[in-house]
């Protein structure tokens, strides 16, 4: 009995650690994504924006699988619509603009739903 109230209290600590260092992790992927779409924008054209649009569907593809845990299946479409956007502009096809814009709209649709607080201590919610 005493070996199980153990085993329960570890993994309560662990499961609470982990939740933190994933929404630790997720804070810094969000801290990285405004310079990389400033990058895109500012890039000449898609070939000249591959690099960054790359890791930045990368970067959501992470998002993705953060939400998918947490069983957010608006956040999950929300960051799936922006990594396939930035694809787009990896691989140079459509306009670069528009997939922009694209981005930009589904971080805002994401943000209203799940981000709380204000600057500078948002919070995921």
């Amino acid at each position: 009995m005493h070996k199980t109230s153990i085993l329960i209290a570890m993994l309560a600590i662990f499961g609470v650690h982990g939740a933190a260092q994933d929404d630790a992790q997720y804070q810094t992927w969000m801290k990285s994504m405004q310079p990389t779409v400033g990058a895109i924008r500012n890039a000449a054209d898609n070939a000249a924006a591959a690099a960054d649009a790359t890791k930045l569907a990368d970067t959501f593809g992470k998002v993705a699988i953060f939400w998918k845990a947490k069983n957010a299946d608006d956040a999950v479409k929300f960051a799936e619509t922006a990594r396939d956007a930035a694809k787009a502009i990896a691989a140079g096809s459509g306009d670069k603009a528009a997939n922009l814009q694209t981005i930009q709209r589904t971080c805002g649709g994401c943000h209203s739903a799940h981000r709380g607080g204000a600057a500078p201590n948002f919070t995921i919610k």
